[in-house]
């Protein structure tokens, strides 16, 4: 049984490269799990629960302050034809226009939040040959994209933080709070060693801030569910509904780097993805992807030879809702 919802607000301290994924911020902590604890504590505690369908904790992607992300049932309404271009930029919506839409109740255009304050640019570095040292003649110029938070519009006031949603089972809390507190000492992401990535709590350490997502929806039945995750479905997940995929090349994390240990590309759903749901069903949706799954069969017998068992954790918090679905 799952515990009650919770956010964790993080406040990044300059530009980060790897996307706030569910998916990678969990896989992050599972390292810092085998940080602190080694990897005996990791599997006991972590990813033996994960593939039995039973995570001990579930959390949704990072979202700046209190937007959400849009569920992909309002791109199909019946938007008057000016403005469904509107509709189809929109990426968020405030929270209380979101539980508006998960209470069955209409938005309007002016719910609709066109700008961003995720925003993303390129960094130029030069390659640098191993040999020398130095660069080569021409520069050897190549960009890589990286993220930072700008509240510099007025719509955007507020959003100088990251929320992460979560939910936790029992006697997990101190757990996830620790490995949160690791992984801020360590930075998030590609290139946290030269600073990017780094992010710290408003009030100096992590805390579970309680919410009640689910009490404007108590008085009535729902029929679906809306992801706040990057996930992949699991195979009893609902199979009804609309949502947006992607494929992702993944990459195993510290120690295990390089073309070697490349992971498979594997399709997720983003965010706001909507599924026919009765209500009373459990509190995420999504799986744990098992080793053989995400790797090539000779890199994943070599690294179970080696006592090594990897999964990618691709679980989905969701919240229920009343929605008209296709």
């Amino acid at each position: 049984m799952m515990d009650g919802f919770y956010r964790i607000r993080i406040r990044p301290q300059g530009a980060w490269r790897t996307p706030w994924q569910a998916d990678t911020i969990t896989g992050l902590l599972c390292w810092m799990c085998v940080r602190m604890e080694g990897e005996a504590v990791l599997r006991q505690l972590i990813t033996e629960p994960m593939l039995a369908g039973e995570p001990p904790f579930v959390l949704s992607d990072a979202f700046p302050g209190e937007f959400l992300p849009l569920p992909v049932a309002i791109r199909l309404g019946d938007w008057p034809v000016d403005l469904r271009k509107t509709v189809k930029r929109a990426r968020w919506l405030r929270r209380e226009a979101f539980l508006r839409v998960c209470r069955g109740e209409s938005v309007d255009a002016g719910d609709l939040v066109l700008a961003s304050p995720i925003v993303e640019h390129d960094q130029i570095r030069n390659t640098v040959g191993r040999a020398t040292g130095t660069t080569g003649a021409g520069g050897s110029l190549f960009t890589l994209s990286e993220f930072r938070l700008d509240t510099r519009d007025d719509e955007l006031t507020g959003a100088d933080e990251l929320s992460i949603y979560v939910r936790v089972r029992p006697g997990n809390a101190d757990l996830l709070l620790n490995l949160f507190e690791e992984l801020a000492s360590v930075g998030f992401g590609a290139d946290a060693s030269v600073g990017k990535g780094v992010f710290g709590f408003p009030t100096g350490a992590p805390e579970l801030e309680p919410l009640d997502f689910g009490s404007p929806l108590r008085s009535e039945p729902t029929n679906a569910m809306v992801a706040l995750s990057t996930f992949q479905p699991g195979h009893d997940d609902p199979a009804a509904g609309v949502w947006e995929a992607f494929v992702k090349h993944g990459k195993l994390g510290p120690g295990l780097a390089g073309d070697a240990f490349a992971k498979n590309p594997i399709v997720l759903f983003r965010p706001g993805a909507c599924f026919s749901a009765p209500l009373g069903g459990p509190p995420f949706v999504g799986r744990a992807i098992p080793m053989d799954e995400i790797l090539d069969p000779a890199v994943a017998a070599d690294l179970r030879d080696r006592g090594i068992e990897v999964v990618h954790p691709a679980f989905g918090l969701i919240v229920p809702a009343k929605l008209r679905l296709p």
